[in-house]
């Protein structure tokens, strides 16, 4: 008999220690009452959900907490009334939310002996809701904006530009416009200059007539002169025999944009010099000049300025094309453009894909946080990848964590400084005490170990914790 009696014994003890693990490591808090309505025992996850301790509940009736307007109602009171579950939403003294689910635990005889409760923090859902709602609202009014300014024929809400800055180019551009002075626009890759140039064209008395645009960096050296100019039948060695017309020509009565001016080589230079002053062209192989009615508008990212001290940008043509310059500042500078840039290609992408997509209030702020060295390319890309590789309907900071922590990390070298304003997803700006820090910090290894393994157990033991511990804190760190 003995022995039987220790195997029970041994049984129970197994039984209670598993019952002691779940209730301490529930990520749900859990609350035991006992038949007179007095709370005996609360777990740790009650605290996190709720903001009471065990101090503050244990020993204490039910009854007592609504009085003292701890809680405005209690479901276990109801349970000891009708002998059912009972599942409702019960407010807090702090003003949150909890749900809660109490049961019944009954003795042989259907007596209730203890009420064991679980409870569901549904404030952040909440929020989470509320937050929904207002992103919903505002990209709705952005997007209709956009449609707005589609629609308008006022030439200066062509282009999306919020941005003083931005504003002001455009004013540039438009008081430019009517005229048929030569214009170069200076301003970093991927800012936006081809933009600026259909304005100017669009917005001319040549608007009917073909735009051409010409990448000068992209055209071998050898080959630009007759891609500008023509050539003449049997002008070179694969040359056409009915000749080319050049580009210059194909643009006749309308305008021509010279991209990236600055490797345009020397000796072409002069020639392009030449168009500038006289107005004509000569073809390569040929001797008679040929009148060209074509406007020239220039761009570069470069410093033409530093090309002449170095010798590789003629000082004249400089001052011939220098004629109303316009600097296009790059998209950092202009903070108050990036947020309706982003819903513009949401837009875009949405028409185009059919994919509807809405980014959270966090990633917009960490946007407006971010260098953007890439400018408004860099930027539309992103919100196209983001769109496209991203199932959820709402696009958050943690999914853009997941889907550009490889690019980030493969493009940092270990001798390139490290900025804030270089990550997309930065720290936040209001950590202030030591335990914010902290948990930031260790917010992120869980991330990082959840991505890496492939279940909470791995991660768990790669981080040396329970998996129930890590859990509870996933949970935690859910809406932080």
């Amino acid at each position: 008999m003995l022995p039987d009696a220790s195997s029970e014994l041994e049984k129970l003890k197994e039984i209670y220690e598993t019952y002691q693990q779940m209730f301490q490591h529930s990520v749900t808090g859990v609350v035991i009452t006992d038949k007179d309505g007095r709370i005996t025992e609360v777990n740790p996850a009650f605290k996190e959900q709720t903001g009471l301790s065990a101090s503050d509940v244990v020993g204490r009736r039910h009854r007592d907490l609504i009085i003292e307007e701890i809680i405005d109602q209690t479901a276990e009171l109801q349970v000891f009334k009708e002998g059912n579950p009972i599942t409702q939403l019960t407010k807090l003294y702090n003003g949150k939310e909890v749900l809660v689910t109490a049961i019944p635990i009954k003795n042989k005889q259907g007596q209730i002996i203890k009420v064991v409760s679980q409870m569901l923090d549904v404030t952040v859902l909440n929020q989470l809701k509320h937050e929904i709602f207002q992103l919903e609202q505002e990209h709705e009014e952005i997007t209709q904006q956009l449609e707005e300014l589609k629609s308008n024929k006022n030439a200066i809400h062509s282009i999306v530009a919020y941005d003083m800055k931005m504003k002001k180019v455009i004013d540039r551009a438009l008081r430019v416009a009517q005229h048929d002075s030569t214009v170069i626009l200076y301003g970093e890759s991927g800012v936006g200059k081809e933009v600026v140039v259909k304005l100017i064209h669009e917005n001319s008395n040549r608007s009917s007539q073909p735009l051409i645009k010409v990448n000068c960096g992209a055209i071998p050296n050898d080959l630009l002169e007759s891609e500008l100019f023509g050539y003449e039948p049997g002008a070179f060695t694969g040359a056409s025999p009915k000749g080319k017309v050049g580009l210059f020509e194909q643009a006749a009565k309308g305008t021509i944009l010279l991209d990236e001016i600055g490797e345009i080589p020397l000796h072409l230079q002069v020639k392009l010099l030449r168009v500038l002053q006289e107005f004509e062209i000569t073809r390569v192989g040929g001797t008679k000049p040929i009148k060209i009615d074509t406007r020239v508008i220039a761009a570069t990212n470069q410093n033409l300025e530093d090309l002449i001290k170095k010798g590789g940008f003629r000082k004249d043509l400089y001052y011939r094309l220098n004629i109303i310059p316009i600097h296009i500042p790059p998209l950092r500078e202009r903070p108050n453009d990036i947020v309706p840039l982003t819903y513009h290609f949401i837009h875009n992408i949405r028409q185009k894909y059919g994919v509807n997509k809405i980014f959270s209030k966090e990633v917009l702020d960490s946007f407006q946080r971010y260098h953007w060295p890439g400018n408004v390319r860099e930027l539309q890309n992103i919100v196209e990848r983001l769109c496209i590789m991203i199932e959820k309907p709402i696009i958050t900071a943690e999914d853009i964590r997941n889907e550009l922590f490889i690019q980030q990390h493969n493009e940092k070298t270990q001798t390139e400084p490290q900025r804030e304003s270089d990550n997309i997803i930065t720290e936040p700006n209001n950590l202030k005490s030591l335990k914010e820090q902290m948990e930031h910090y260790e917010k992120q290894l869980i991330d990082r170990a959840l991505k890496n393994y492939p279940s909470i157990r791995a991660a768990a033991k790669a981080l040396d914790v329970d998996a129930s511990t890590l859990s509870r804190k996933v949970q935690k760190y859910s809406n932080f």
